[in-house]
């Protein structure tokens, strides 16, 4: 989604007692908060799609799917509104408010967010121990992005592997939530374009 910087410095306590009472919903980095804006309709759709597709593969007792609106905590003095977030961590199952030990956090991209949340966001959720997949997703045409930690290796902690997923027929693997997610089922009544050619210079 995007943002509008609001140029006044806000301490964590403040912050967190003005969501509390906003109608809107703010990001929080280091003193500055950021309005969050609507989204079309594409990118609403796939949120509910990917909300239905993995809350019907995932054990209820063990994880949950938290939709747009589920502030997770990346640092003391971060906080941020992904667009879909799965936890299977104790703690996040019982809060009531925020959340801070994702399994695995999706975004929406669009024209406006895509650099922010291939860069920055990326590079802040990747902080977060918990976090094993990150998945970026294009509503205009077929095209998932999926961000795995390889975290089984000794000192691999801060390693990804990159793999992309841009046919209707593929399946989105989440090899830490031992679940895969039909492509089709998270682009459900959304009208897809075809991918730019390829051209080189």
């Amino acid at each position: 989604m995007e943002q509008a910087a609001i140029p006044t410095q806000y301490t964590v306590e403040e912050y967190l007692k003005l969501e509390e009472s906003s109608e809107i919903r703010h990001e929080f980095y280091r003193g500055e908060i950021f309005a969050m804006s609507g989204a079309s309709l594409p990118h609403n759709r796939i949120i509910g799609n990917g909300y239905r597709a993995l809350g019907d593969r995932l054990n209820p007792e063990q994880c949950e799917v938290f939709l747009d609106g589920a502030q997770l905590k990346v640092e003391e003095a971060c906080f941020l509104y992904p667009d879909l977030t799965v936890s299977c961590h104790p703690d996040d199952l019982t809060a009531d408010r925020i959340l801070a030990h994702p399994s695995v956090v999706f975004e929406v991209l669009s024209p406006s967010s895509a650099d922010y949340d291939r860069t920055s966001k990326l590079r802040l959720y990747q902080q977060l121990p918990s976090l094993r997949h990150y998945v970026l997703v294009r509503q205009d045409y077929c095209w998932v992005e999926c961000l795995t930690r390889q975290s089984e290796a000794v000192g691999a902690e801060n390693e990804w592997t990159l793999q992309v997923y841009d046919k209707l027929s593929d399946e989105l693997h989440l090899s830490a939530l031992s679940i895969r997610v039909p492509l089709t089922e998270l682009y459900t009544r959304v009208k897809l374009e075809q991918p730019p050619q390829i051209r080189l210079r």
